[in-house]
């Protein structure tokens, strides 16, 4: 009777279903109160309910809604859970540990999806373990921590495994060698350490491993060979020594292959020639020696071949003309030999060719004409001999040209002016002659031209003027005469005009002050007369002005005279030297006035200080205490910071950001998330909501307000500035200046913004920070200790300039605490000296300074580069081999220059002995400094030894 009665309940409930007649929620219910739903499913249900993350998914107060219904999840015909994928566009509900998932409650689930959630934090929990039939685990962009447990290997059904791009730690436990069915695994930017464990060539399934961007050390276990339908094998951005094993040649299913950035010391096996369906081989930034093996010819399907920054030695062999699916052909910085083949020609779709940084000879093949697809051609920094070969002309679709470096002689052809894609032509340092083609005039795309040191001879085409979008113009060191042509200042997008060291004549041109973007002119040693005109000093970016050794006549304009850097000297120069020039001391009535200027400006500056402390006590006194019963209030969340326009309140921030709805987060911390307001004003701001755990600790809510409005008076022009706060025991919150760009870590890791970070721009990045770090320490009373130095927390304006950001936030949370305190700081940017002393001085900060200033010129993390050890194994290593190779090495002399020094400052901060380190005040005041002697080598010859051992400092 029981039975039928189910039975006759269960049709009921078909027939309504079918008839659209009630709700899945009322259904759900119904089918609740009548036992028609086992206990196992109440109980997923509500460990579901118990994370928090569905809770858009029933209405308000209704707790029957059918869970097989929410977002992301999925069930079997019996209603029992199967699958969970939560992707952060999907829920903003994700937060908090991944432990509150009780896992152990789903017996079968077979997939498990959480992707790019970074309030998604905790470590994976071992009861993970206990789900026999999972396939797919995905947690990768999470903030997962802790170490992969060992208890995975029982997951003996597991097919996917991705836990890219976390914060987790240790070793790879051997145990995952179990997982027999295994076909993906992505354990790639995490911080694992240690060995890749042999066992992982049970993986006779496996598909695609990354184990790249970690900390991996040791050698390539030759097990790998086992994996016999592996076809992408990625293990770059490691510390793996020795060889690539011989067993790699077993791998006959590989597309991909990639061991860029290791120590792999030991030239390439033979047996790579047996990779038949190999489309993309990167070896590049390793140590490896020996010549490049024949049986590369092999590897027909061949797409893209990177070999760059290794030892390779003896000719490019022949067989390479055989790839002839190459796209993409790079073997920039070895010392390779012998001469360019001629067969390189049938390369006919290559797109990008590098052969720069070698020790290539003889002449240019006119085969290449043949690579009509070509987009870069970089031969640049080797021993080419003879012309340019006419053919070049056919290159129609090339981008960029650099040939800077060698011994190439003859004129430069008239068939360079087809290369109408042409963006940068670097002709540089050889022994070209004649005349500069009037045809380069037709290279409507150029940007950059740069002809110097050369024997070209005849005047300056005035054609060069249609060149509407060039920015860099070089054609110094040559034997050029003839006026400065007045059509040149039709470029208006000029940066660098730099014309020195010729005989050209005549006088400058009046119409100079058109170029509106020029930043730095070079005229000097030439036999240029007439006066120095006013209209120099009216260019709104002129920095570098240099006219010495000409014959330049009567006085120096006021404007000009306001040039920061302007050299006007010379035994012919016939004026009167500028007071404010670099070549003479100020007269006796100019140091009077600069020490009267010393001695009033500190007491006007005292004087708005008191002011500052009167005004900020005044508003304290006003404000009102938070409500004792922790309930939000309006009044005293948030005060009137000084110089701020306007008293915002805790509702407005509440509602500007839809009460910190994720849409406008665009960043979590280890203090906390950061938010994007706009006020009522209009003004954006950046809003650190500082996380619970961190405002439950604070000892005094008092504390936390007088830190903070000291904080807020702090006013530097590369520090972000610190708005106001809110100030309650339920929410916390600092306000700062808004950065349109983000951070310099996201800068870096993103190709094409971090290609728009030039050199320039990245040595004022360091300088920036130099400046705001002296700033913090010396000139702040008490100073200030950051603690926290990283690339996560300098800033970028649209500019692309450099402020830190979160200064003085671990004292603010810590008030009480003495500079003995527990690690503070980001990992691989901590100190050393804290793993034992646990005291917090300011060469902490210089030491993370030392690491983002290699990280800027790098464009990743230094990682091994930091160890003592490394370094004395790292002789030969060139600094030219470790700038960012997603922008042209640097060929201007001034940025050749800046590079050796921000190169030098950072190893002398990154000392392991903290009093051997420089302050940051005398790290500042160098880059302050002018007239750098420079080193006395060719700039691609200097190596990380010799900057390391330059004693530039004092020792504290």
């Amino acid at each position: 009777m029981a039975a039928a009665s189910t039975v006759s309940r269960l049709v009921v409930i078909i027939i309504l279903i079918n008839v659209g007649a009630i709700s899945d929620t009322t259904i759900f219910a119904i089918a609740s109160a009548a036992g028609l739903l086992s206990s196992p499913k109440l109980l997923e249900r509500e460990a579901l309910l118990g994370t928090g993350w569905w809770v858009n998914n029933w209405a308000t107060g209704n707790y029957t809604s059918y869970h097989c219904k929410w977002t992301g999840i999925s069930c079997n015909s019996a209603g029992s859970v199967t699958g969970v994928s939560l992707l952060w566009y999907e829920n903003d509900n994700i937060t908090g540990e991944l432990g509150r998932f009780k896992f152990s409650c789903f017996p079968n689930l077979r997939s498990f999806k959480i992707h790019s959630n970074y309030l998604l934090s905790g470590s994976i929990p071992s009861e993970i373990t206990a789900l026999p039939m999972l396939q797919t685990l995905e947690l990768p962009s999470n903030n997962l921590t802790g170490i992969i447990p060992l208890e995975m290997g029982r997951l003996r059904n597991l097919i996917h495994l991705n836990l890219f791009d976390n914060h987790l730690m240790g070793h790879i436990p051997p145990t995952l060698g179990r997982l027999s069915k295994l076909k993906i695994l992505n354990l790639s930017s995490n911080s694992l350490v240690g060995i890749i464990p042999s066992e992982m060539g049970r993986w006779r399934n496996l598909v695609h491993l990354d184990l790249s961007d970690n900390f991996l050390w040791g050698y390539i276990p030759p097990t790998l060979g086992c994996l016999s339908k592996l076809e992408n094998l990625h293990l770059s951005s490691n510390s793996l020594v020795g060889n690539i094993p011989s067993t790699v040649g077993h791998l006959t299913q590989l597309t991909t292959l990639a061991i860029v950035s290791n120590h792999i010391n030991v030239s390439i096996p033979l047996e790579i020639g047996n990779l038949n369906f190999l489309q993309v081989l990167d070896l590049s930034r390793n140590e490896i020696g020996g010549s490049i093996p024949s049986t590369l010819g092999h590897l027909k399907r061949l797409r893209s071949l990177d070999l760059s920054q290794n030892k390779l030695v003896g000719p490019i062999p022949s067989s390479v003309s055989h790839l002839t699916q190459l796209t993409f052909f790079n073997m920039y910085s070895n010392h390779i030999n012998g001469s360019i083949p001629l067969e390189i020609g049938n390369l006919n779709i290559l797109q990008v060719l590098d052969l720069s940084n070698n020790k290539l000879t003889g002449s240019i093949p006119s085969t290449l004409g043949h690579l009509n697809r070509l987009t870069d051609l970089e031969l640049f920094e080797n021993k080419l001999v003879g012309p340019i070969p006419s053919s070049v002309g056919h290159l129609t679709q090339l981008s960029n040209f650099y040939m800077y470096s060698n011994l190439i002689n003859g004129s430069i052809p008239l068939e360079i002016g087809n290369l109408n894609f042409l963006q940068v032509l670097d002709l540089s340092d050889n022994k070209l002659e004649g005349p500069i083609p009037s045809t380069i005039a037709g290279l409507v795309n150029l940007t950059s031209l740069s002809l110097e040191y050369n024997n070209l001879t005849g005047s300056i085409p005035s054609t060069l003027g249609h060149l509407n979008r060039l920015t860099y113009l070089e054609l110094s060191e040559n034997k050029l005469d003839g006026p400065v042509p007045p059509e040149l200042m039709n470029c208006s997008k000029l940066r660098v005009l730099e014309l020195g060291n010729n005989l050209l004549s005549g006088s400058i041109p009046s119409e100079i002050n058109k170029l509106q973007e020029l930043n730095y002119l070079n005229l000097s040693h030439n036999s240029i007369n007439g006066k120095i005109l006013s209209q120099l000093g009216e260019i709104p970016r002129i920095d570098t002005v240099d006219l010495s050794m000409n014959n330049l006549s009567g006085s120096i304009p006021e404007s000009v005279r306001k040039v920061p850097h302007l050299y006007v000297y010379g035994k012919n120069f016939d004026v009167e030297i500028p007071n404010t020039s670099e070549n003479s001391p100020p007269p006796h009535h100019k140091k009077i006035a600069t020490r009267l200027v010393a001695i009033i400006l500190p007491m006007v500056a005292l004087l708005a200080l008191i002011f500052g402390i009167l005004f900020v006590r005044r508003r304290r006194d006003k404000r009102v205490e938070p409500a004792e019963t922790g309930e939000i209030t309006k009044c005293a969340d948030e005060f009137a910071i000084w110089n701020y326009d306007g008293r915002i309140t805790f509702q407005d921030m509440i509602e500007a950001t839809e009460d910190f709805h994720i849409k406008y987060c665009i960043g979590t911390g280890g203090y906390g998330s950061v938010y994007r307001a706009r006020l009522p004003s209009g003004k954006v701001v950046a809003l650190k909501k500082l996380h619970r755990s961190e405002t439950e600790e604070l000892a005094s809510l008092e504390s936390f307000g007088n830190e903070a409005r000291l904080l807020s008076q702090i006013r530097h022009r590369n520090i972000v500035k610190l708005y106001g706060f809110c100030l309650h025991r339920k929410c916390m919150f600092l306000i700062y200046e808004y950065m349109e760009m983000g951070s310099l870590f996201c800068v870096l890791r993103t190709d094409e913004e971090a290609v728009g970070l030039d050199w320039a721009k990245r040595v004022n990045v360091v300088k920036g920070m130099a400046h705001a770090l002296s700033y913090l320490h010396h000139d702040c009373t008490p100073p200030i200790v950051h603690r926290d130095i990283s690339s996560n927390n300098v800033l970028l304006n649209s500019e692309l300039e450099a402020f830190v950001a979160d200064f003085g936030v671990a004292r603010l949370l810590n008030f009480d605490s003495s500079n003995r305190t527990l690690l503070a700081g980001t990992y691989g940017y901590i100190a050393p000296e804290l793993a034992y002393t646990m005291v917090v001085t300011e060469k902490c900060d210089v030491y993370s300074f030392g690491v983002v200033a290699l990280e800027v010129l790098m464009g990743k993390h230094p990682g091994e580069l930091l160890s003592s050890s490394s370094w004395s194994l790292d002789k030969n290593i060139k600094l030219i081999d470790l700038l960012d190779p997603r922008l042209s090495p640097p060929v201007d002399q001034k940025i050749r220059q800046d590079i050796i020094l921000v190169s030098t400052v950072a190893f002398s901060c990154l000392r392991s002995q903290p009093k051997s380190r420089p302050t940051m005040q005398l790290v500042s005041n160098e880059f302050i400094a002018r007239n750098k002697a420079p080193m006395q080598k060719p700039f691609h010859e200097i190596s990380i030894l010799e900057l390391r051992n330059q004693e530039m400092y004092l020792v504290d």
